[in-house]
Order: C-alpha cells, then sequence, then structure tokens
C-alpha cells in the first residue's frame, strides 16, 4: 500500500492540506487522518506540501501526428515517437489522452485515410508496452461521407473511443468567412492558391437539410449510440446545426465559436469544450469567442490541450488564480469534466475507489510545476526541481 502526505488533495469539492491519500491495489483506498496509521504498512510518498489531483484527461489533441511525422515526408519510427511523446505528456500531467485523428480524403492536404488506419494500427501496437491510457479520438469530417464505411467497420471492431462531427469549410463554423479559411489553409496546411480556388468551386456549407448527408451521420451516430460511443459536435456555431447534433446523440459540444452557440449547447444539455491555449492566451487563434469569457458565462465545463499540452493544468491554474474559479471547479474541467463525459467512470477524481492515477504539483513563479505522477497508483514520472 502506498500513503501520499504532507500534500494539499483536491477532491471535486474542497481541499483537504491535513489528511493523507491511501492507494492499495491500484485504486483509491481512503482520505483520512494519520494519526492511527501504522507508516511501516505504507511506501509512503512525500508531497512537500504540494497539490495532489488527480491525472488530467484530455480528451482532443492533434499532437501525435507532427510526433509521427514532424516534417513533410519524414516518418519518426512510431516507437520511438509513441514512446518519447509519452514521457511528455507526464511531464504535463496527462494520464489519459484521446489522440485526435482526423478521418478522410478530401479537405486536409497532409491527411488522408490511409495514414489515419496507419496511425490507429500504430496506437494500439503501443498500448501494451504503453504507461498512460491511449485512446482513439475519430474526428470524421463531413466533407468526407464516403469515408463512412470504413469508420463504420473500425467502430464494430471497438477500437474507436470517442468520435466527432466536424466540418471545415469556408463560410461557417470556425472559418466565418473565406479569409479565414485562405489564412488558414495556405499559411499552416500549405495549400496553393490553385488549390484553393479549385476546392471552394466545388464545396458548398454544410445545409443541415441535406438528407443524404443526414442519413450518414444518422447510421454513424446508431453505430456510436450501439458501442457506448461518446458522440461530440465541433466547431458549433447555429442553433439549427446544434440541435441536430443533439438530435444524432451528440453529448459534448467542443470549441463553439460564439457565447450564444455554447449556451444554446448548454440547454441541450450538452457538455462544452474549450482549448487551454485559448484560455491561457486569452482569445482564439481564429478570432473566435474567447474560451475564458465562456468560462466565466457558465458556458464551459471542460478544458482539452488542443495541440499544446502544457497549457491544460497552466489554464486551470489562471482560473483559480484570478478568482473565476475554486480550485476544484477549475480542477474539474481537465479531471472529473471530461472523465463523466467520455464515460470514464473509475477515473477523474480523488475519490474512494477510483483508480490512482495522480498528479503532484508546485507552484513556481505562479506557474505549475509537475513533481510526480502515478498512474494505476504505481510511479511512472518525478521531476526534482532546483
Amino acid at each position: 500500500m502506498k500513503m501520499i502526505s504532507n500534500g494539499k488533495i483536491v477532491t471535486p469539492e474542497g481541499l483537504e492540506d491535513k489528511k493523507v491519500l491511501l492507494i492499495k491495489d491500484g485504486k483509491i483506498l481512503n482520505i483520512c487522518s494519520a494519526d492511527d496509521l501504522s507508516l511501516d504498512e505504507f511506501e509512503v510518498i512525500d508531497a512537500k506540501g504540494d497539490y495532489i489531483i488527480p491525472g488530467l484527461v484530455d480528451i482532443h489533441c492533434d499532437v501525435l501526428e507532427f510526433k509521427m511525422s514532424p516534417r513533410p515526408n519524414v516518418t519518426i519510427p512510431p516507437p520511438l515517437a509513441l514512446s518519447y511523446y509519452e514521457k511528455e505528456l507526464l511531464s504535463c500531467g496527462i494520464t489519459t489522452q484521446f489522440h485526435g485523428i482526423y478521418w478522410g480524403d478530401v479537405l486536409e492536404k497532409h491527411r488522408s485515410l490511409k495514414l489515419a488506419q496507419e496511425m490507429i494500427k500504430k496506437i494500439l501496437d503501443y498500448r501494451g508496452a504503453g504507461i498512460l491510457n491511449h485512446k482513439i479520438f475519430v474526428r470524421f469530417d463531413i466533407v468526407n461521407c464516403e469515408a463512412k464505411d470504413k469508420l463504420l467497420h473500425l467502430m464494430n471492431n471497438r477500437v474507436v473511443d470517442l468520435l466527432s462531427f466536424q466540418y471545415h469549410l469556408p463560410g461557417q463554423a470556425q472559418f466565418k468567412n473565406l479569409k479565414a479559411f485562405r489564412d488558414y489553409y495556405i499559411k499552416v496546411r500549405g495549400w496553393t492558391e490553385q488549390e484553393l480556388k479549385e476546392f471552394i468551386k466545388k464545396s458548398s456549407v454544410f445545409d443541415v437539410k441535406d438528407k443524404d448527408k443526414i442519413i450518414v451521420l444518422s447510421k454513424i451516430s446508431q453505430t456510436a449510440d450501439k458501442f457506448n460511443i461518446s458522440l461530440v459536435s465541433h466547431d458549433d456555431d447555429k442553433q439549427e446545426k446544434i440541435q441536430l447534433m443533439k438530435n444524432l446523440g451528440a453529448k459534448i459540444s467542443e470549441f463553439p465559436i460564439s457565447l450564444e452557440a455554447a449556451l444554446c449547447a448548454k440547454e441541450n444539455n450538452m457538455c462544452v469544450v474549450v482549448g487551454a491555449p485559448n484560455v491561457v492566451r486569452g482569445e482564439s487563434s481564429c478570432g473566435n469567442i474567447s474560451a475564458l469569457n465562456l468560462i466565466k458565462e457558465k458556458a464551459a465545463d471542460i478544458i482539452c490541450s488542443d495541440y499544446h499540452l502544457p497549457s491544460m493544468l497552466c489554464a486551470t491554474i489562471r482560473l483559480y488564480q484570478e478568482g473565476i474559479l475554486s480550485l476544484p471547479e477549475a480542477i474539474n474541467m481537465i479531471t472529473l469534466n471530461p472523465a463523466k463525459a467520455t464515460g470514464l467512470k473509475e477515473r477523474g477524481a480523488i475519490l474512494p475507489g477510483k483508480v490512482a492515477d495522480i498528479v503532484i504539483f508546485k507552484l513556481r513563479d505562479k506557474l505549475p510545476e509537475i513533481t510526480r505522477v502515478l498512474i494505476g497508483g504505481r510511479s511512472v514520472y518525478s521531476y526534482e526541481p532546483r
């Protein structure tokens, strides 16, 4: 058995700074006083006055594809890429990672179904040797409806852990106008002007009354429901689209572009996800609503890393330090709330019976610095700052 002592334990409801955390057989046994305990029975971990929180549950991150292919036409051997990426995740306190994988051939120049399938296979092959909890988050682009059959095959083989419906088209959602779309796909994704013109010529704004696409999405959502796969709606903008996604079974709305969209999602009993970099920077990279504003308006529930891992814990600490949320409320946004939304009932909180995924961190110069991580009660990362 293990005992974590001399720390400030953050539970879903409060802070325990005069108790110890007991761990047995990989699960949390109790939070109690150490007065009547025999230290000889325990392996004692001294938290040195630092904060003790659950392991972070990151439900959206696109970083892995860049770790595997950091430059065009450059591929890093998967075991090497995943092993060192895993160490980076642990250093950020992330113990459950949903790897975002784009599913389609049409829109993303450096992404394809073939690459998506290869990436999923590499993650599954690595899981046995991996330390943290690796999950598959498939991002189905509505532009690529012809890709549904291979997705359904994947879902029927119980490979998909989380699924989103997204659409990246000029004139809606994240890209409210052609300039925003052009800037992103030319500057970030490397499209040429000619490629952009050809795509725009044959593309159109997603219509919630498009029967053919609705039939495809309905088939996918029925399969998701069959296997208890949480369904996510992406870049929500209009009430009609949010209602459609709700009717399809979506329980999560990630990155709504406005306060009105976020409030509409909440009214439809959907959890709202915002990106940690948006919180840390105080603004959206695409000129949409500030995540800070959504949180202040009680219109957000979950913070994900999106594309920058260290921002997750930093974002919650900012919320606490600026008095926007209490520390437990802020920590819940990166632990308990995402665990609940994705059906991870045994994770996300320091409570008896939960899996002992634990993070210990200190504050230095007002920034969090992680000193130890345990997964299933086993110490897997430690750092001793000067």
